[in-house]
């Protein structure tokens, strides 16, 4: 994969051109100070201190919120005006001298003014809620730390929470550049901040194997996430020490629209090489979908009309999968661009599959024909401790615990109602 192949992917770079075919999408660049938070070092460094010296991560904390908002909205709340989401009671309520913060007063917990009021304005354009993702991945690891279990944000403090808790976005900033065959590090660029993701800084331990079939808009009513990041491959380079460097690289915050209640049978990726739209699977790739096999001969020629007269006269890379999403009415809607080969999972085919030579000569559509016919190892992500209950585990260790201070309670009590006889 060439460096000038990922950087066409970035949705920053693509999404201009292809406004009118994909979803409302708000970009914002990102300062130095909150690419350090996210790799896990002191947001505003001390100017003095040794710039050579090995810094560690620092706790999981977010950031102040200056605005006077509660930092997150009450999950049953509803606004159906977006407008009034930056005046709300919902957000600002009469005190907040009873809200406990235990950070409140932590010399490193960091604050990014201008950027959360650029965040939260940016939700309100959209709606009241938005998926966000960098340059390239969504948080769509870190979804055990949300209320509802999805990358839905309403405000900057779900945002934050999600994009410091992931490894895929760690990814983004310590190794999909540096994953391309041609990337040089600059000259004098200074190496960074670790990334730690929040599992592993709270003892929850990192996430295990993602789904296949994850995607921007939504799947099960908005439940999925993300574009493309293999959790295992970035939870990896992780563990090995893989570092973000501040070579001035320029990332971006994208905030999508949400919208609930999708169909996640209805997303297809999209495979093109030398220009030639070789393959299309099923982008969930964990589940059986009756309906599928018999709809493939209505959406096959959709797609093909579509990569004739949208994608391929504009998009510039030879080889690239793209991932669409086909509405109820027939309309089909762009949802990513990824590179191929690399970290871009191939879902139902493999990577040596579509290389084949000859295979551009006829497109195939693959989706999973009966139940049962899924690819084996496609799990949904949570920390390995809800997982693994076994001798010396969280849960182990945790109920353990819980037990003996549940017996000293007891014995506590045993002994003064002694006392009282």
């Amino acid at each position: 994969m060439l460096l000038e192949e990922l950087l066409r992917c970035q949705i920053h770079e693509w999404y201009p051109a292809f406004r009118r075919h994909s979803i409302p999408t708000v970009t914002i660049p990102l300062p130095a100070a909150f690419l350090r938070y996210l790799a896990g070092q002191a947001a505003y460094p001390d100017p003095d201190a040794d710039a050579d010296a090995d810094e560690e991560p620092l706790p999981f904390l977010l950031p102040a919120i200056t605005s006077g908002r509660q930092p997150f909205a009450p999950v049953h709340a509803h606004h159906p005006d977006p407008d009034s989401l930056l005046s709300s009671e919902l957000f600002f309520g009469s005190s907040t001298d009873d809200v406990y913060d235990p950070d409140a007063d932590h010399p490193h917990r960091p604050e990014f003014p201008e950027l959360e009021a650029a965040i939260d304005a940016a939700i309100a354009e959209l709606g009241g809620a938005a998926l966000p993702k960098l340059n390239w991945s969504a948080p769509k690891d870190a979804t055990f730390m949300s209320a509802d279990g999805t990358t839905r944000c309403t405000c900057f403090a779900e945002v934050a929470m999600l994009l410091r808790a992931s490894d895929c976005v760690a990814h983004d900033l310590a190794a999909a550049r540096q994953s391309c065959e041609d990337f040089v590090r600059p000259e004098g660029a200074r190496r960074n901040a670790r990334k730690v993701s929040a599992g592993a800084e709270e003892g929850a331990r990192p996430n295990a194997n993602e789904t296949g079939g994850s995607s921007d808009i939504g799947e099960d009513g908005g439940k999925t996430n993300a574009v493309e990041c293999d959790a295992e491959d970035a939870q990896e380079e992780a563990s090995n020490g893989d570092t973000w460097v501040d070579d001035g690289f320029q990332y971006h915050l994208a905030l999508r629209k949400w919208y609930p209640g999708l169909r996640p049978e209805s997303e297809f990726r999209c495979f093109v090489r030398e220009r030639k739209l070789v393959a299309v699977s099923q982008r969930d790739a964990s589940a059986y979908y009756p309906s599928l096999p018999g709809w493939i001969s209505e959406v096959q020629p959709k797609i093909e009309v579509f990569f004739e007269e949208v994608i391929e006269p504009q998009f510039g890379s030879n080889s690239y999968t793209f991932d669409v999403y086909v509405t109820t009415h027939g309309r089909l809607k762009l949802i990513d661009f990824n590179p191929w080969g690399g970290y871009t999972l191939p879902l139902l085919f493999t990577w040596e599959e579509l290389e084949e030579e000859g295979r551009d000569h006829e497109l195939e559509f693959r989706v999973v024909m009966q139940q049962g016919a899924v690819r084996p190892g496609l799990m949904t992500a949570v920390p390995y401790d809800m997982l693994n209950w076994g001798e010396g585990s969280g849960w182990d260790v945790f109920l353990k615990k819980a037990d003996e201070e549940l017996n000293r309670q007891m014995n506590s009590l045993d002994g003064w109602n002694l006392k009282q006889r």
